[in-house]
């Protein structure tokens, strides 16, 4: 698949940058290693276009409030960088989000189309109906930093890089599949989840400010952004966040910021267009730890 070829030629150029970065030639006496964990607490927005068999209009089926979703909870983050001088930077991160509910009266019927535009069919769930929604997602980051302009208060690095999401998207339960135009329901396998493992590459471009206003103390600042379209998968990233640091004794750091994170995808089918988005915004704990 055409999606697959893009995203394996950007993970080797990727790499192919690291594996110079980190060569003999350029690593200065100042290198050093950066690890950072934390969680922050999210709360999440999710959601995809649907049509109302009643109405024929479509709207927004909201993963939190109509399939019953956990909207806010902890979240894990871990982070890796090697800084290989005093500008250059690499770094790799990782955040996960994992959730599967059961709601057991839906309340408004919708139909849906397969995400995969490959695959030509129709999905139908009826009022009253008990549907089981699992929706996971994994997001690894890596990328490359140039700290471009440095004095003894402040730090702005420029930052290239790749978010790769792991998305895994299922309906199981009383779920019917639509044969013909009238949409006429027959049941399909029970148990069967409709729509599973998309990964969608998005690159990103932004920005790291650091601030130091006292003695151990910081102001931090992250800004990214991206919009892409490759193949049939169009997608837009918007990655936010802000806080303050303190560093003990020069070799730990904790960080307090509050986060914003945003990720639309939308996926072009033959004859329709599915519409996923996903978002999460909430404060964020992190501590670090440098040598």
């Amino acid at each position: 698949m055409q999606l697959n070829k893009t995203l394996n030629q950007t993970w080797m150029t990727l790499l192919v940058v690291s594996i110079f970065a980190l060569s003999p030639t350029v690593v200065a006496d100042d290198s050093r290693f950066k690890i950072a964990a934390g969680v922050f607490y999210s709360n999440s927005d999710t959601g995809m276009d649907v049509t109302n068999p009643l109405t024929g209009k479509t709207f927004e089926l909201d993963f939190e409030t109509d399939l019953e979703l956990v909207e806010s909870e902890f979240l894990p983050f871990i982070e890796i960088s090697y800084w290989f001088n005093a500008r250059h930077v690499i770094y790799f991160d990782w955040k996960q989000l994992h959730r599967d509910a059961t709601n057991t009266n839906i309340t408004v019927p919708y139909e849906f189309d397969h995400p995969d535009p490959d695959i030509d069919e129709t999905y139908s769930v009826q009022l009253g109906a008990e549907i089981t929604t699992t929706f996971n997602v994994d997001i690894a980051r890596i990328g490359y930093g140039y700290d471009f302009y440095k004095d003894d208060k402040w730090d702005l690095i420029f930052t290239a890089g790749l978010h790769v999401m792991w998305l895994e998207l299922g309906f199981e339960g009383e779920v019917g599949a639509c044969l013909d135009n009238d949409c006429s329901i027959i049941d399909i396998a029970p148990n069967t989840v409709v729509f599973t493992d998309v990964t969608a590459p998005l690159p990103d471009l932004g920005l790291l400010a650091h601030y130091q206003f006292a003695d151990s103390w910081s102001l931090t600042g992250h800004a990214q952004y991206f919009y892409i379209k490759i193949d049939n998968i169009k997608g837009e990233l918007i990655d936010l966040s802000g806080g303050i640091e303190y560093n003990f004794e020069g070799k730990f750091a904790a960080d307090l910021s509050y986060k914003y994170y945003k990720v639309t995808a939308d996926i072009e089918g033959d004859h329709t267009t599915t519409n996923i988005h996903y978002g999460f915004h909430g404060p964020m704990l992190t501590l670090s730890y440098e040598f």
